[in-house]
C-alpha cells in the first residue's frame, strides 16, 4: 500500500513538474533573447558565462576606442616606429598623463543594477549620442555591460546575490580594462593599429579595421559612418561599370554565359514519348 501511495503522489504530482520546467526554460530563453538584443554574438543557447564575457568584452573594446579617441592625443607616445624594446624602456604606463588617462576612462565604469528593459538597451546602444566613427562612449558600454551582467544573474543558478555579483563582476572588468589600455602602449602592432584608427578617422574615412556594436553597413542599426563608406563603395561600382574597362567586363562576363548557356542550357535527356493507346 504504501508504494501504491507513494506512485499516486509521484503521478500527481508531474503536472506541476512539467509546468516547472517549462516555465524555466521559457525564462531563460526570454532572457538569452534579452541579450542578443544587445550583443548578437552571444549564442541562442547561452549561459551565464557566456553574457559575462560579451560585458567584458563591450568594456574593453569602449577603452580601446576611448583610446584612440583621446588617449593617443593626451598620452606622449614615442615614435611611430618604435620597437617592442623602445616601449618597454619608454615606460608609457608609468607616466602621469597616462595613468590619469586611465583613470578617467575607470571612473566611466559603473556597473550597478540596472533598469534597462530590452527595449529600452537597443535604443540606448543605437542613439546618436551613444558612439562615433570610433564606437560606443564607455558610459555607454558600461550601462550596456550592466545590463548583460544583470541578465547573466538571472541566468546563473547559484545562492550568489545580485549586488555580489555585480561587485565582483566590475572588479574583473576594471582590471581587464586596465590591462587593456596598458598593451595598447605596451604593444607594437597595438599601438599602430589606434594610430592608424585616430588619424583615419580625423580624415573623416571609414574605420575599416573596427565594426560596429551592432553590425555591417548594410545592418538597420549601422553607424553613419559604415553607410557612408558602402555609398562609396556603390558609387566606385557604378563608376566601374560605366568605364570602357567595366563594359568590356561585363562584356566578357555576358558572353561566357550565353556560351555556357549554349553548351549546357539545353536538357540531354530526351523527351519521353507519350504510352501508345
Amino acid at each position: 500500500m504504501v508504494q501504491i501511495f507513494t506512485l499516486r503522489e509521484r503521478l500527481a504530482a508531474l503536472p506541476s513538474t512539467v509546468r516547472r520546467r517549462a516555465e524555466t526554460s521559457t525564462l531563460r530563453a526570454s532572457v538569452i533573447a534579452d541579450a542578443r538584443a544587445v550583443a548578437p554574438e552571444i549564442p541562442r543557447d547561452a549561459d551565464a558565462g557566456h553574457l559575462e564575457r560579451a560585458a567584458r568584452r563591450l568594456l574593453r573594446r569602449a577603452a580601446q576606442d576611448e583610446f584612440a579617441r583621446e588617449g593617443v592625443t593626451r598620452v606622449p607616445l614615442p615614435p611611430a616606429d618604435a620597437s617592442r624594446a623602445e616601449l618597454r624602456r619608454a615606460d608609457v604606463p608609468g607616466e602621469a598623463s597616462f595613468q590619469a588617462f586611465v583613470e578617467d576612462v575607470l571612473s566611466a565604469v559603473d556597473i550597478a543594477p540596472s533598469p534597462l528593459e530590452r527595449d529600452d538597451a537597443v535604443e540606448l546602444r543605437d542613439a546618436r549620442g551613444s558612439s562615433d566613427a570610433y564606437g560606443l562612449s564607455p558610459e555607454v558600454a558600461s550601462d550596456l555591460a550592466s545590463y548583460l551582467l544583470c541578465r547573466a544573474h538571472a541566468l546563473d543558478d547559484g545562492a550568489e546575490g545580485l549586488e555580489e555579483h555585480l561587485e565582483a563582476q566590475a572588479r574583473r572588468i576594471r582590471e581587464e580594462v586596465r590591462a587593456a589600455l596598458v598593451r595598447q602602449v605596451r604593444v607594437p602592432l597595438e599601438l599602430t593599429v589606434a594610430r592608424d584608427r585616430h588619424e583615419r578617422v580625423v580624415r573623416g574615412e571609414a574605420d575599416e579595421g573596427f565594426a560596429s556594436p551592432a553590425g555591417g553597413p548594410g545592418d538597420a542599426h549601422a553607424t553613419a559612418e559604415e553607410r557612408a563608406d558602402l555609398g562609396r563603395r556603390a558609387r566606385s561600382a557604378f563608376e566601374f561599370a560605366q568605364s570602357e574597362a567595366g563594359r568590356a567586363a561585363f562584356g566578357a562576363l555576358r558572353s561566357g554565359a550565353e556560351r555556357a548557356y549554349e553548351r549546357y542550357g539545353s536538357t540531354r535527356t530526351p523527351p519521353r514519348t507519350p504510352p501508345r493507346t
